[in-house]
């Protein structure tokens, strides 16, 4: 098993990147990226390793997932999408341009 801490990292970082708008709260840690008429929300809590994802097109939630064991995250430095691996072998990537785009795999 892999003991390392995760390191989520910090708002200037998101912000430097992406252009996300970021907040802390506390524990939590949300980011907002928006792109025309969608928008993705991902709120991350260190005490238990979990991420939220929240995917809006227009004012409509189109995908609510949260997700505990958070053992990864990648952010590109180009801007282009970012990605998290969680413990149970999920993956999920999230393309920002030229429009978003949401994917999850999983090891069988």
């Amino acid at each position: 098993m892999n003991n390392t801490k995760l390191v989520i990292p910090n708002c200037n970082e998101f912000i430097s990147i992406y252009g996300f708008d970021c907040e802390i709260d506390d524990v939590i840690q949300t980011v907002k990226f928006v792109n025309g008429d969608e928008r993705v929300t991902l709120s991350f809590d260190l005490t238990v390793n979990s991420v939220r994802l929240l995917f809006y097109r227009k004012d409509y939630i189109v995908i609510d997932l949260y997700l505990e064991n958070l053992s990864e995250l990648y952010l590109d430095e180009n801007g282009n999408y970012l990605s998290f691996k969680f413990s149970n072998s999920l993956h999920i990537l999230i393309k920002l341009y030229p429009q978003i785009n949401i994917t999850g795999t999983t090891l069988l």
